[in-house]
């Protein structure tokens, strides 16, 4: 999805893929934010847990892309810390690498549609 050199490698879920492909109007803004979070995946990001009402999102992250849609991901070092996370994202992958799960609308991003 983008090219350069970044201090987390950078893996994609199939909902992911598909959802680049649905909303290909978002590209340029999706990509930049994707730059932001292969910077520094902590910097104004939203840790989903049990106080963010996503409960099955838990060890997850969140950034705006605009005032509706979101980015779901997962940073591979801290999902391994994170016991009541209910996946395992991140089986076979390096700690410095940020899975990125899904976007979309707010509603289809945290339901994982």
């Amino acid at each position: 999805m983008i090219k350069g050199t970044f201090p987390y490698a950078d893996e994609y879920a199939k909902l992911f893929s598909e959802n680049y492909r649905r909303y290909a109007n978002l590209r340029a803004r999706v990509d930049r934010k994707l730059e932001r979070i292969l910077q520094d995946p902590y910097h104004n990001t939203e840790y989903l847990d049990d106080r963010s009402g996503h409960l099955n999102l838990r060890g997850c992250r969140s950034l705006r892309i605009d005032r509706n849609f979101r980015i779901i991901f997962v940073i591979c070092e801290e999902c391994r810390r994170v016991t009541e996370c209910q996946f395992c994202f991140c089986e076979g992958l390096a700690d410095k690498t940020v899975l990125f799960l899904t976007f979309g609308p707010h509603t289809r991003a945290y339901a994982m549609e």
